[in-house]
């Protein structure tokens, strides 16, 4: 009896297991081509109404973006700034790219940077247009989804 529950309790761990890898290869989290900075230079519309354009001289501007509480209040509210970025990654979190924005803040309230990760690089897959890529901030405002304007 107990060579059966220790069996059932194997199996059960290995079917787990299975289902992580299965989820983490769907999320996408590692592509399997590298992201590049051709990837991130453009213009990405979010879906609620914000726009960010990445320049490749390194340079960013987030307009409109709602939700950020890198203000002077520490409110959620709308945040429109301009910043630098480095293609850079969170720890376990899609590739991407660090961005700092020089956002003149009082005395104590955190500064104002994120992760902006990107799904896809669109080189695999079906379309091979990049309509697959689809990126969000980490942190801040990580509720709007942003797709790149077609580069052409």
């Amino acid at each position: 009896m107990q060579n059966l529950a220790r069996a059932v309790i194997v199996l059960f761990g290995l079917l787990v297991l299975a289902v992580a890898c299965i989820a983490a290869s769907v999320e996408g989290s590692e592509p399997s081509v590298p992201l590049t900075a051709e990837d991130v230079v453009g213009t990405w519309h979010g879906d609620r109404g914000a726009r960010l354009e990445v320049t490749a001289d390194g340079r960013a501007r987030l307009t409109d973006a709602a939700g950020w509480m890198c203000t002077p209040t520490r409110q959620p509210a709308a945040l429109t700034a301009d910043g630098s970025w480095i293609m850079d990654r969170h720890s376990d979190e899609s590739p991407g790219i660090l961005i700092k924005f020089g956002v003149e803040l009082p005395p104590g309230v955190p500064g104002c940077s994120d992760w902006f990760t990107v799904r896809g690089t669109g080189k695999e897959g079906t379309a091979g247009d990049g309509s697959d890529v689809w990126a969000s901030f980490l942190g801040h405002g990580g509720k709007e989804r942003y797709r790149r304007a077609p580069t052409g």
